[in-house]
């Protein structure tokens, strides 16, 4: 390593001092990244979604869910009578839908049903499928 001194000091540490800085920052640049990965927002579970383009449902009729009546949501695969009633009933209370996830608030409706929902209803918003 280095030579010593009269003093008792080593002499030529110089390299040693940069090898410890150089390590000292690859070691807070690690840390950095780390923390930055850490607060990293989530992905979102639902985002609402745009009305699909007539190209996208070709020979399907989708169920516009602000208008649609309770035979007419009955039918949809997942909803039966009773979800039906309660989708009725949510748009009743709180007007109507903006985006199709929002199905997930309307009581026993969860995300299995929302994924086959989501290619047959719509919310009238936006272009006319």
């Amino acid at each position: 390593m280095g030579e010593n001194r009269p003093d008792g000091h080593r002499r030529g540490g110089l390299w040693q001092v940069w090898a410890a800085l150089v390590t000292g920052l690859a070691l807070c640049a690690m840390a950095a990244c780390f923390a930055v990965g850490q607060m990293a927002p989530a992905p979102l579970a639902a985002l609402p979604t745009a009305p699909p383009s007539p190209a996208q449902t070709a020979g399907v009729d989708l169920v516009d869910l602000n208008t649609a009546g309770l035979e007419q949501l009955d039918a949809l695969p997942g909803i039966g009578p009773v979800r039906a009633q309660a989708i009725l009933d949510y748009r009743a209370e709180h007007g109507p839908f903006r985006y199709p996830e929002q199905l997930l608030d309307v009581p026993g409706i969860g995300e299995g049903i929302l994924e086959g929902l989501l290619d047959l209803v719509w919310t009238g918003e936006g272009s006319a499928p």
